[in-house]
């Protein structure tokens, strides 16, 4: 059951698919929907080839030129520029470049000028290297910095158009074309991104945003090299894979279908039986229902499951029915990226499980705050935060304010404050005032709650504009 006060208009979406969100003039690429520089199985972005300048964030930072790599002396310059890559052809405010060299918040009176410092080393390394300013500019502009550079310079930028080409050529039954631009875009990574700073002990979201990245491209890949038939190619990789990120459900469906088309029937079922104990352990729930499903064919010996005669035949998709309520949510991410205007979305319920008694809709509003988090970070566009909300609602208010900080007009972000029922009063003043400093910022703050807004906080509809309330 849905209740909106001051309702947005959503146009073009549809139940049975997921709604896009439509790219804003300036921006470099679109948020939830593929980046398309040519046809369906095209594998090389425009301009890209074998590019003199090539800024390298996957893996060890380095910039490098035909005459070699660039000297970058010290972690302060590694770290802006990790930063700056990482919101290239997006203003950085000076506090965010300060609070990435001092993240303890312990900036010295000198922090701003050390910055000042680090910048002009760093414009002075891209003179040094004779790096043209088409190619890479770090400019000063208000309330920051922003470092300019054509896509096809930063490596980073290069995966992301491939894994959408890889990704538009699976979902246009492709496969082959899919696998050849989903290779190539996983052959630019050298490593953790920012490896030095990760290993150092820098922790950015952004970054482990990208990492996720690079996880379900390489989930995309298995995906379209069982569809090509090489069920054996892909077991190390996908073994590799459950091994370091044992809850990833994506990767052990793919790792039970390629085990079971290898004729190691007994090794998917065990796949399985450790992924439900990972769940179990460490979210006290049980895999959605496309594994469960696969795990049930597999104890059947379904014959679907079994790779077609054809080259260009279907392979068999377990995926779960429409979800309304999900389409809703990222209907409404596309509404506040279209318009550039903040809006809260609260769902109400029981917080649920996605365990065997879930279908469709059902299990509650944790199954779909999990489900939309999951999505956003395997799409590696939309930035996530999960924020804590305190016993009296002091943290909720800091922490909104510190992801909105984040945010900048053509990169949407998604917040989330879960079972806000515990904090009383101090709730509507909190999230009414960061969305009306959100200003023209593409926000969607997603709470949860046992009961809805203005009953749990009397004023609510008052305090709180543009806000949509839904029942699961």
């Amino acid at each position: 059951m849905l209740h909106q006060t001051r309702p947005p208009t959503i146009s073009g979406s549809h139940p049975a698919h997921r709604p896009r969100v439509a790219a804003q003039p300036g921006a470099r690429s679109a948020v939830l929907t593929r980046a398309r520089s040519g046809p369906p199985g095209a594998v090389r972005p425009a301009g890209a080839g074998d590019p003199k300048v090539s800024f390298r964030l996957l893996g060890p930072l380095e910039i490098v030129t035909a005459a070699g790599p660039l000297p970058l002396r010290g972690m302060n310059q590694r770290a802006v520029l990790a930063f700056l890559l990482l919101h290239a052809n997006r203003v950085v405010a000076t506090s965010d470049l300060m609070q990435v060299l001092w993240p303890g918040g312990d900036a010295p009176p000198t922090a701003r000028k050390v910055l000042q410092n680090t910048v002009s080393a760093l414009r002075g390394v891209l003179a040094r290297g004779g790096i043209p300013a088409p190619v890479a500019s770090l400019v000063s502009q208000a309330p920051g910095y922003v470092l300019r550079m054509a896509p096809e310079a930063l490596d980073l930028a290069r995966f992301r158009i491939l894994a959408d080409q890889g990704r538009s050529a699976l979902a246009a039954g492709q496969p082959e074309s899919a696998s050849r631009s989903l290779k190539a875009a996983l052959g630019l990574w050298r490593g953790r991104a920012g490896q030095e700073l990760a290993e150092s002990g820098v922790d950015w979201p952004e970054l482990a945003t990208v990492d996720g990245a690079r996880a379900a491209a390489l989930e995309d890949f298995c995906d379209a090299e069982l569809r090509n038939g090489r069920h054996h190619e892909v077991i190390r990789s996908l073994e590799a894979t459950t091994a370091a990120e044992p809850s990833r459900e994506r990767s052990c469906h793919l790792l039970m279908l390629a085990l079971y088309r290898a004729g190691r029937q007994a090794e998917a079922l065990r796949a399985y039986e450790r992924l439900q104990q990972q769940l179990e352990r460490d979210f006290g729930v049980q895999p959605g229902r496309e594994v469960r499903d696969l795990h049930q064919a597999i104890i059947n010996q379904d014959p679907a499951l079994l790779p077609s005669a054809g080259t260009d035949g279907p392979d068999l998709d377990f995926s779960s029915r429409p979800d309304p309520e999900l389409d809703l949510l990222f209907a409404l991410l596309a509404f506040v990226q279209r318009q550039q205007r903040p809006h809260v979305v609260t769902l109400t319920g029981a917080a649920g499980t996605t365990g065997a008694g879930a279908s469709g809709g059902a299990g509650g509003h944790g199954r779909l705050v999990s489900e939309l988090t999951s999505r956003l970070q395997q799409d590696g566009q939309v930035t996530v935060w999960h924020v804590r909300t305190g016993p009296d609602g002091a943290a909720l208010g800091d922490d909104l304010r510190a992801a909105l900080r984040r945010a900048t007009p053509h990169h949407p972000l998604v917040v989330v404050a879960e079972n806000l029922h515990h904090v009383r009063g101090a709730v509507p003043d909190c999230v009414g005032e960061v969305i009306r400093e959100a200003g023209r910022t593409p926000l969607l703050v997603v709470l949860t709650a046992r009961a809805a807004p203005e009953s749990l906080w009397p004023g609510w509809n008052a305090a709180v504009p543009w806000s949509t309330t839904v029942m699961v």
